[in-house]
């Protein structure tokens, strides 16, 4: 994520397109271009590439937004109701669709070097992104002055890339810092015990008072400001800001400036109706109450209920999903809705009695179901797309309205209608205004056919009389 985002941010900065070296790279020097065929051959086949593969990620950039949100709230399931019964190998999948540092390191086996516990893992969890950030807004600060006119271009990558990192850190990092918080206590046996009161999350720490825990509490304080509130209130800032310009993106007179400002927060709003804007925010609340809270229930208030809880949690949002209805096209709204009810099983895959072999194997075939579905909806996407392509451009659209129509669809479709007949009736007064041209031109044709008839008839027949008049003519 980080070298992508670098990448994005210079790409948009020009450099690519700037320097020397790009442009013989990219076949921009005539003389190479003209001595070298191969050369432009690979350009024009990188280039293709290049559209092919960004179209493909634009295509299905909701849907895999949804299948990271699924896995998000999916391994958060795994890591508080089935906690040391489930050897399930998919600490890779899960380091990537949640960016969690300890993951990763148990995927390479680091612990073997190193002995890392909660605590590492908080701050690892909590520092990596913030210094993402500090050096993603450094490369823009310098490449907007080194190619300011590129500047609006490079801000927009920049926030995107920023926006994208929150959208993948946040539920396991706010359910990492609320797991600081959750200790489990112990009965004592026979006062030998290390410990009476253990964190949950690594019953290798101690939650009784010592200076480790006292700077790990200050330090979790702190992160939840940061993350927790700090991302959402990010979000909520953006989204006010462009208000006024959110509610009128559908308008056909915006300018060039507009739109420019629009695409900063197209990661928030280009899934979404134009009415339903604020829903990705709402998504933060949405994996909040379905990791954290749940995490916290579990250890708690109610550590008997917590499934049930989060059961019952997933079923409400998926009605509010139905409800709300967010989504631009129908199948990212379908895929949204199959992935919250996929998450209701696997809420309950614990209080069933199954043994461990059992439980992995539901995993995996919810994680099957969830990709198989990602697969088909593209597909049906792309065969409905090619044949539901239309070439008559210029028609009025119909304006028959009924209740799926919102009222920024039926105003676009009015102001596209309005469009179209002005344009047809600037064509027929163009139309008009070269028909009368030409009928004044065979006018003056007819005119000068007359004349000359008249001259012919006036040309005296003996030959010397003929060659004066011609002399004359000339």
């Amino acid at each position: 994520l980080f070298m992508l985002g670098i990448f994005k941010i210079t790409c948009g900065a020009g450099v690519f397109k700037d320097t020397k070296c790009s442009r013989v790279l990219l076949c921009e020097n005539r003389e190479r271009r003209r001595r070298s065929k191969i050369a432009e051959c690979v350009k024009n086949v990188s280039v293709k590439c290049w559209k092919h593969l960004r179209g493909g990620f634009v295509f299905i950039e909701v849907k895999f937004r949804i299948l990271m949100g699924f896995f998000q709230v999916f391994f958060s399931f795994q890591r508080t109701f089935q906690k040391g019964t489930v050897d399930t190998d998919t600490s890779l999948l899960e380091m990537i669709t949640g960016l969690n540092p300890s993951r990763l390191a148990d995927e390479f086996n680091i612990r073997c070097a190193y002995d890392y516990n909660h605590y590492d893992t908080l701050f690892l969890y909590t520092l990596v992104p913030i210094v993402f950030v500090i050096v993603v807004v450094g490369v823009y600060m310098l490449l907007s002055r080194v190619y300011n006119k590129y500047k609006e271009s490079v801000r927009q990558e920049t926030i995107t890339t920023v926006f994208y990192l929150t959208f993948l850190v946040y539920p396991g990092v706010s359910q990492t810092i609320l797991e600081t918080y959750l200790c489990e206590e112990f009965p004592t046996a026979d006062g030998n015990e290390v410990f009476k009161s253990a964190l949950r999350a690594d019953y290798r720490l101690s939650c009784e008072d010592s200076k480790q825990r006292v700077i790990a509490l200050v330090y979790a304080s702190i992160m939840l400001i940061v993350y927790p509130i700090g991302i959402v209130l990010l979000y909520v800032s953006f989204l006010k800001r462009y208000h006024e310009l959110i509610l009128k993106q559908d308008a056909s007179d915006l300018k060039e400036k507009e739109k420019s400002k629009l695409k900063r927060v197209s990661f928030l709003i280009s899934p979404y109706k134009t009415e339903r804007y604020w829903f990705e925010t709402y998504e933060l609340f949405r994996k909040l109450m379905q990791t954290s809270l749940v995490a916290f229930l579990q250890d708690t208030v109610f550590p008997n209920l917590s499934p049930t809880i989060a059961m019952n949690i997933s079923i409400v949002v998926t009605l509010l999903l139905v409800f709300i209805n967010p989504y631009k096209k129908t199948g990212d709204f379908w895929f949204a809705f199959v992935s919250l009810v996929l998450l209701i099983p696997a809420s309950q895959l614990s209080v069933l009695e199954l043994s461990s072999k059992q439980i992995t194997n539901g995993n995996y075939g919810i994680m099957g179901v969830e990709f198989g579905l990602m697969i088909v909806i593209v597909f049906v996407e792309l065969w409905w797309q090619k044949k539901g392509k239309s070439t008559s451009g210029g028609e009025v659209k119909d304006l028959t309205r009924t209740e799926s129509h919102t009222d920024e669809e039926f105003v676009g479709v009015v102001n596209d209608n309005l469009n179209t007949m002005e344009e047809n009736m600037k064509l027929k007064k163009r139309n008009a205004d070269v028909e009368d041209e030409n009928s004044r031109y065979r006018d003056e044709n007819m005119r000068l056919k007359e004349r000359i008839k008249e001259l012919e008839s006036m040309v005296p027949e003996d030959e010397a009389s003929r060659d004066a008049v011609e002399v004359a003519v000339v």
